[in-house]
């Protein structure tokens, strides 16, 4: 008997270690001009990119970002406006910072060579900071935050779609970022600002 208990506590603290840090498949919103050349990659990452035309663009207007939380997501209802306001800002100086440097340019108006950056996060979870802090339940990854959005790249004069992504993720197990209430959600957006510039080289490169 107290081995098949010992089994069944095994199993379920397995079970929780490989389940518990699973992003949900996100949903459209209606906030991209265009769906329909979205390509799963995952469960969770929807993709479109024309890397050819990429290249062509070195200047962006990067629009403000906005917030359209989906109306089942518990942020929807409890998200302050301070932190709404803090979000939208930290992943637009995230898109900053990862065009600063060679040879981008951040402009203001439309133009040739001119792509405009669209982003709206559509659902966020806090980081459970008292649970990340407890070995077990941390490498369950059952205090992991998280977050989604939608965003594309068109260019500023045709408003012809270049690029476009619907994903949702959830922080890293091994990292120190969910110790902070927002802390996995902000290092996702990072990790977004940089794979776009990642992208963005890539292109320029073939």
């Amino acid at each position: 008997m107290k081995n098949r208990k010992l089994m069944w506590v095994i199993v379920s603290a397995v079970s929780i270690f490989f389940v518990g840090c699973v992003a949900e498949t996100p949903r459209y919103t209606g906030f991209l001009s265009d769906y329909s050349k979205l390509e799963s990659q995952s469960n969770t990452s929807f993709r479109y990119l024309d890397m050819t035309e990429l290249g062509k663009y070195s200047k962006f207007i990067i629009e403000p970002v906005e917030m359209r939380l989906y109306k089942s997501s518990e942020a929807s209802s409890s998200l302050s406006q301070e932190d709404r306001t803090d979000i939208k800002s930290y992943m637009h100086a995230a898109l900053v910072k990862a065009l600063e440097g060679g040879p981008y340019e951040i402009v203001y108006r439309p133009g040739p060579g001119v792509a405009r950056v669209r982003v709206a996060i559509t659902d966020l979870k806090k980081s459970e900071i008292i649970q990340n802090t407890m070995p077990l339940t941390k490498l369950a990854g059952t205090g992991l935050g998280g977050a989604s959005l939608e965003a594309e790249l068109v260019d500023s004069q045709t408003h012809k779609q270049i690029g476009a992504v619907v994903e949702s993720q959830v922080g890293d197990r091994l990292s120190l970022d969910g110790y902070a209430t927002w802390g996995d959600a902000k290092a996702i957006m990072d990790g977004w600002a940089e794979r776009f510039r990642a992208r963005l080289d890539e292109s320029r490169s073939k």
